[in-house]
């Protein structure tokens, strides 16, 4: 990951859960499968914003992935409905 998008997970992490909808499913996702020290650990860091840490890039890692896998899941589901209306 780019420092860009670690501060863009952060902001969405931030503004958390008014963001856009696969934002929000990805940080729901991430949360679901993190440790209970792994979600306390990032409602700290939604509550005290650094992500140059080391800690908090691997949780904002974790994050970013999942809302990276909803983003393909959404395109991959958008592109077979369109091949359906297509045929």
């Amino acid at each position: 990951m780019t420092q860009l998008e670690y501060e863009l997970t952060m902001c969405e992490l931030i503004c958390y859960p008014d963001v856009r909808l696969e934002s929000k499913q990805g940080i729901d996702n991430a949360i679901d499968k993190m440790t209970r020290d792994q979600r306390f650990d990032l409602f700290h860091l939604k509550c005290n914003p650094d992500a140059t840490k080391p800690e908090s890039k691997s949780l904002l890692a974790i994050v970013f992935s999942e809302i990276q896998k909803v983003n393909s899941n959404i395109k991959n589901t958008k592109g077979e409905s369109d091949a359906a209306e297509a045929t």
